[in-house]
């Protein structure tokens, strides 16, 4: 019995270190799965929206523009960060991203679907302006700095 309880323990052990045992991912670790959230979210955009024929179409493409920039956004502050320097770039990168897409990206899109919707091209064209000046240079910065590159604006 102890001779079995000894290779379940090991066992266990192996286990546990398998599935990241509290070891802090690299830098280049975190910008490898950084990456491929960002390059997924951006897949999964790659054609919303070409075959929109009505308003409807128009602002169906949009929610799920908001909702896809909100499941990387989640996925990106799910990922475990690097220790030191490279954990507060990773963290920089993180929250800049949030504040870019949540307090500025979301907004102007639901201002332009609601505008679409409204059919009001006015206030389409200031949503549409908006969403254009959103300022992504910190999370840029950030991205390029952990080498996330599919997260940076080229």
């Amino acid at each position: 019995m102890t001779r079995l309880a000894s290779i379940l323990f090991g066992l266990l052990a192996f286990g546990l270190a398998a599935c990241g045992g509290g070891d802090a991912p690299s830098k280049e670790e975190f910008a490898e799965e950084a990456s491929k959230i960002c390059q997924n979210a951006e897949r999964a955009l790659e054609n919303v929206g070409q075959n929109a024929e009505s308003p409807e179409d128009i602002a169906n493409a949009v929610d799920r523009v908001i909702e896809e920039s909100r499941n990387a956004v989640d996925e990106l502050a799910d990922l475990e960060r690097p220790e030191g320097e490279d954990g507060e770039t990773a963290e920089r990168f993180v929250n800049a991203t949030r504040r870019e897409i949540e307090e500025e990206g979301i907004p102007a899109l639901e201002e332009l679907r609601d505008a679409l919707a409204e059919e009001d091209q006015a206030a389409a064209q200031e949503a549409a302006q908006r969403l254009q000046e959103v300022e992504t240079e910190d999370s840029n910065r950030a991205a390029e700095e952990l080498g996330a590159d599919a997260c940076a604006e080229s």
